[in-house]
């Protein structure tokens, strides 16, 4: 009994062990970083839900807590924060929710469960006291009168009618509990919490960081998802719509579902690649690379990867490498590129070249 309950409270302090996040997220002052940290701290992950967004790297949990941080840079208030993610996620997203009658139920389970488990601790040990009371006497009697054969018959009959008793309301007591507490659940505004915050998390499209302007445009392609979430051209859709918002988080997200549904695609990696290389302020950083590499692996002629190539090859003076590279998309015949516009960065190319000689 002693290991189960040193055991138990191990697990118990296992709970306030908090991660450390690594996050790349720059704030324009140590003040901003201080509220935006606070009111992170204040709301849970729906993916991990035993976690605020400040403990989880949580893909949902990263994208709400930029979302915080973004909030906080935008001027709003900590009211008006906790407001838009209680109203987009639930009251469930509420680290610490207010107590209602609800919320009571889930603030008061702890404590009853606490309780339950001192009465039965309590009952045990008061059972085991008297059991061992009861055999200790069979062992002390020494009077001649009595025997041992008469009194074990006895002795046995009330220990066995003891144990009957006790276990009669111990099952009483336990199956009254579990009634009071599964009642509660059903009955109470808390159980429609969870089911709002389940439907939430299996929505498809609550891992986007809303864009200031959503056209309707955009709601009826994720409208569609929603309908259909396997269909990866919807997803790729969804992607080139951000990335021409300059959402290239978002732009990510929507091509790595995209890539998910379809399987190995050369066009989607490029698209990936270029998403990346518009992040990172159009320079071929190793993720970029990687992503062209593997599109070039799948279709040595993918139209994306090579104009990626040609142009960050033009914007770094390599000349010629990028006009072998256009001239290369111009014999391949793709209906994917702009004859004219290809030829005329090939001159401007050329005359850049000459212009260096």
């Amino acid at each position: 009994m002693v290991k189960f309950i040193v055991s138990l409270l191990l697990l118990i302090c296992t709970f306030s062990v908090h991660a450390q996040i690594v996050d790349t997220w720059q704030f324009s002052s140590s003040e901003e970083q201080e509220i935006s940290l606070q009111i992170a701290s204040q709301l849970r992950c729906p993916q991990c839900q035993n976690q605020n967004l400040l403990e989880s790297n949580a893909p949902t949990a990263v994208s709400m807590r930029h979302q915080v941080f973004k909030m906080v840079a935008e001027g709003k208030t900590e009211s008006q924060i906790i407001a838009y993610m209680t109203e987009r996620y639930g009251n469930f997203v509420l680290y610490n929710p207010p107590f209602s009658l609800g919320t009571s139920l889930l603030w008061l389970l702890p404590l009853l469960s606490i309780i339950t488990i001192i009465f039965i601790l309590w009952r045990f040990g008061l059972f085991k006291k008297k059991n061992n009371q009861s055999e200790t006497s069979l062992i002390l009697i020494d009077n001649p009168d009595y025997s041992e054969s008469q009194l074990l018959p006895l002795d046995i009959k009330n220990t066995e009618l003891s144990k009957s008793v006790w276990f009669k309301y111990h099952y009483i007591f336990m199956s009254f509990i579990l009634v009071v507490v599964m009642v509660g659940y059903f009955a109470l505004p808390r159980f429609q919490l969870v089911l709002e915050s389940y439907q939430v998390m299996t929505d498809p499209m609550q891992s986007f960081t809303p864009l200031q302007q959503e056209t309707r445009d955009l709601q009826r392609l994720q409208d569609d998802i929603r309908q259909t979430p396997d269909n990866s051209e919807l997803w790729a859709t969804l992607g080139e719509y951000y990335l021409y918002q300059n959402s290239y988080q978002n732009s990510l997200i929507a091509y790595r579902y995209a890539l998910q549904y379809s399987g190995e695609n050369a066009q989607l990696y490029s698209a990936i690649a270029a998403v990346l290389y518009y992040q990172a302020g159009q320079q071929l950083t190793d993720d970029v690379q990687k992503m062209i590499d593997k599109a070039l692996s799948l279709d040595e002629n993918e139209v994306t990867a090579l104009m990626l190539l040609a142009s960050d090859a033009f914007m770094n003076a390599n000349y010629a490498t990028a006009i072998n590279i256009w001239q290369t998309l111009l014999d391949n015949n793709s209906s994917r590129i702009n004859r004219a516009q290809i030829i005329e960065a090939i001159q401007m190319a050329k005359l850049m070249e000459n212009n260096a000689k």
